[in-house]
């Protein structure tokens, strides 16, 4: 039930000013049946000339939010809720008569409501004027009120159970206060920047190992000097889905040099090697790969201690290709990769005629092919902090001719430049032909080496 209140002209304009959509419809629907006895009341004569219109548009507001309550029942928002008080039934409110009696009391009223020019809280305020107006039909209209906020709330009229305050829609108009500022926009080009799959690494070293004897000591001996230095890069290229490339390159080169000796300087170390491996996902830690390996010598080697030169650059040259598996191990100290090729093709290569005929190549010829399967192994194992040990185990055979060859190098790291290193080369090789082409050996080989010196990674 509507009743129809006594509003002064400066409550409307507040109202108006705050909240005009609902104040002109509330004004609006409290128009009674009888307009005649409206229009005998001086403050209302206003709100005589409402239109139909008005009265629509406040009840289609109301249905508009009725159905946003139901759509977002605890977290909606819509516009003031506190005018229910004027425009339901007719209701003594508890609010309404503190107010009306802290105002006879001002310091009192300080305490509890602020003023009505006051711009701390707009809920608060509203509330005051509310109570306000509800206090002055109370006096002029009392016939109008049938119950009190008790009584609603004992019989269900009111509800308690809401634990979440109601928030207030404020319009985006309302927070805009003046004209935003034109700023200018600096455009900015991105900057696209391509992954990177390559990594790279790579190793230093120079070793030295030095001999002296009086010429008067008692076991005699001979003075020597050995210097011995590794150089090795990787070049690696993975993009974390199916592809990865392994690159990596090999120079080793020792020398030592004794006055009985000529030349005076003979390599104890000879060795360059490039492999490159493709590698396709397969499945788990499997990959298809494919090998290329080229291997040969910086400097020319000699027979024992003869003047005899057996070896020199591209005499001999391996090309080895071979077409497998990769099996790739990872774990926290050791890291290794084993290539399983079921068919490897080699080929080995040397420049000197004179030479041929000691690498199985037939003479008037300069090179040699074979295919067989091969096996290759390598890992790196940190057995401590300060000690890595390396290793490459190579096989492969043509089911009449075998080489298997272990290459191992332990590195002692003494600080960050330097560092000993223990060398250990085991090589088994029946490929070898000795004078006769018929007759041919078998024979193990082992290289072994230890020297104290510089290291380096970059």
């Amino acid at each position: 039930m509507l009743f129809t209140i006594f509003v002064p002209k400066y409550i409307i304009h507040f109202f108006m000013k705050k909240f005009h959509f609902i104040i002109t419809a509330a004004l609006a629907s409290m128009l009674p049946a009888n307009a005649a006895r409206i229009n005998s009341n001086k403050g209302l004569h206003a709100l005589s000339t409402a239109t139909d219109s008005i009265i629509q548009n406040y009840s289609d507001s109301l249905a508009s939010l009725v159905e946003r309550l139901d759509e977002q029942p605890t977290t909606a928002t819509s516009p003031s809720p506190y005018l229910f008080r004027l425009l339901g039934q007719g209701t003594l409110y508890n609010s309404a008569l503190v107010q009306q009696m802290s105002q006879q009391q001002p310091v009192a009223k300080a305490n509890i409501l602020p003023s009505l020019g006051s711009t701390d809280d707009d809920q608060l305020l509203l509330v005051e004027a509310s109570n306000n107006q509800l206090a002055r039909a109370y006096t002029s209209y009392p016939q109008l009120f049938k119950t009190t906020e008790n009584v609603l709330t004992e019989t269900g009229g009111l509800r308690t159970d809401i634990s979440q305050p109601i928030v207030e829609e404020t319009k985006l108009a309302e927070k805009i206060v003046e004209e935003l500022p034109d700023v200018e926009v600096e455009e900015i080009e991105p900057e696209v920047k391509k992954p990177n799959f390559w990594t790279y690494k790579g190793n230093g070293g120079l070793q030295f190992t030095q001999s002296y004897f009086s010429k008067n000591w008692y076991k005699g001996g001979e003075n020597s000097y050995t210097m011995l230095s590794l150089l090795s890069f990787d070049a690696n290229y993975n993009n974390q889905r199916r592809v990865q490339l392994d690159n990596r390159f090999e120079a080793r080169l020792g020398f030592q040099t004794t006055n009985s000796y000529k030349p005076k300087f003979r390599p104890t170390d000879n060795l360059l090697r490039f492999t490159s491996n493709l590698g396709i996902k397969a499945i788990g830690n499997w990959n298809y790969s494919a090998q290329l390996q080229l291997q040969s010598q910086p400097y020319r080697g000699y027979e024992g201690s003869s003047t005899k030169v057996i070896s020199d650059f591209l005499s001999p040259l391996y090309v080895r290709s071979s077409i497998g598996m990769d099996f790739n191990i990872k774990k926290e100290r050791f890291t290794g990769k084993l290539h399983l090729a079921p068919l490897s093709y080699v080929i080995t290569y040397v420049h000197v005629d004179s030479r041929v005929t000691r690498y199985g190549i037939k003479q008037g010829h300069n090179s040699k092919h074979e295919w067989g399967p091969n096996i290759e192994f390598t890992f790196d194992y940190r057995i401590t902090k300060d000690i890595l040990w390396k290793s490459r185990t190579y096989w492969f055979t043509t089911f009449k001719l075998t080489r298997l060859e272990m290459e191992n190098t332990i590195n002692f790291a003494i600080n960050k430049y330097l560092s000993a290193k223990l060398f250990v080369n085991p090589r088994f090789e029946d490929t070898r032909y000795w004078g006769n082409e018929d007759a041919r050996r078998t024979h193990w080989m082992l290289q072994e080496s230890f020297s104290l010196g510089l290291n380096y990674d970059f």
